[in-house]
């Protein structure tokens, strides 16, 4: 049956084949409680995201936009995960007198999922060029307008990667009687093709720009802390090249042992911003190595599971795995941001009069409740 015609003629269900059902009934409703909570938790953190940024201009920054923009898709993405569980939950068939809720989260679901894949990609590449880039050469690519354009192409790519195969008759979506989910249908003569086309459309290229820019950017890092011990050493030892010959060396005696505090303070500083650069570059690795395994592990195994056919029982469960990319990622890329911590602990304790330049929205509703 063609997509087109399939969503034209939702508002009535069809007579359901039954087909048996690739999970047990008592799994999937472990399953389904897992995707509920996730929506609860999803939707709330992504939603305090969003708010922050509304409150508070100081958070309205070029990266904040990539930021603001994976919420939104994570947001979106949680929309969906109640329709699934009512799916999960069924016996066979789709359980309610229309199907248009379970068309609607399958969108939800895989364009929702590929822009938080591109979002995080952008984040990745928009860090990196921050860090190694000279701010004008930063500025030339990231004017509003081709920024405006990068976060339209995090939605514009997922969406025809999850259109077009179905217009041109290549796999259905909607509710999946084999998964019990709002998803793809696996039982489409060309259901292999649609699964491996969202695997190689949505996920190998931002892997591949994620693992590029955060190893570039820590490679550059390194340079770059190695260069501050070095040139630290070299100005922390100027008494070692003060040894010459006559009475230049007499003056140089003289001032060592006038300066042997200073100099041992000198060290003391140098060995002190030695270890601090040393936490710094562990703590930048650490960050890096954390948001490139959870990217790695949440969501590899549920595209590597669409890509090999034979490994279709687990797409449900590696599916319950991916969704908890969505509650992680305000975590991730905000509850480690000091301007957004702040900005979300006053949001949570109700002191909206305190967050730091709020907004003119905020203004006039602070200035009408005096």
């Amino acid at each position: 049956m063609n997509n087109t015609s399939s969503i034209m003629n939702v508002t009535t269900m069809e007579p359901a084949t039954l087909s048996p059902s690739l999970h047990p009934y008592e799994a999937r409703i472990g399953v389904a409680c897992v995707w509920v909570f996730a929506a609860v938790l999803g939707l709330i953190g992504n939603s305090l995201v969003i708010w922050s940024v509304v409150l508070s201009k100081k958070l309205r920054t070029v990266t904040n936009a990539f930021v603001v923009n994976l919420s939104l898709a994570d947001f979106w993405t949680s929309l969906s995960y109640p329709w699934q569980a009512v799916a999960m939950l069924s016996h066979g068939s789709w359980p309610l007198a229309t199907e248009v809720p379970c068309y609607i989260a399958a969108v939800q679901f895989y364009t929702g999922l590929g822009a938080s894949l591109y979002s995080l990609a952008a984040i990745a590449f928009n860090r990196f060029m921050l860090v190694t880039q000279k701010p004008a050469t930063y500025s030339r690519w990231y004017s509003p307008r081709k920024v405006s354009a990068m976060i339209a192409a995090t939605w514009v790519i997922p969406s025809i990667v999850f259109f077009l195969p179905p217009i041109l008759g290549i796999g259905d979506f909607g509710y999946d009687s084999q998964d019990n989910t709002c998803s793809d249908k696996d039982d489409h003569p060309r259901g292999a093709e649609y699964n491996l086309a969202q695997s190689l459309g949505l996920f190998p290229v931002p892997l591949l720009v994620i693992i590029s820019a955060y190893a570039a950017l820590y490679i550059h890092l390194k340079r770059h802390f190695r260069k501050q011990k070095r040139r630290r050493t070299q100005q922390d030892s100027p008494a070692r090249d003060n040894k010459t010959v006559g009475p230049q060396s007499t003056v140089s005696l003289s001032v060592s042992n006038e300066s042997t505090g200073p100099e041992i303070s000198t060290n003391n500083v140098a060995k002190c911003n030695r270890r601090e650069i040393s936490r710094q570059q562990l703590a930048i690795t650490k960050n890096l190595f954390m948001v490139f395994c959870i990217f790695f592990v949440l969501i590899s195994p549920y595209f590597i599971s669409l890509a090999v056919p034979s490994s279709r029982q687990f797409a449900l469960y590696l599916g319950t795995i991916t969704i908890l990319n969505s509650c992680v990622n305000p975590m991730i890329y905000t509850a480690k941001h000091p301007q957004f911590k702040l900005v979300l602990r006053k949001i949570l304790r109700c002191r909206y009069s305190q967050i730091p330049e709020p907004s003119d929205w905020l203004k006039s509703v602070l200035s009408q409740n005096k």
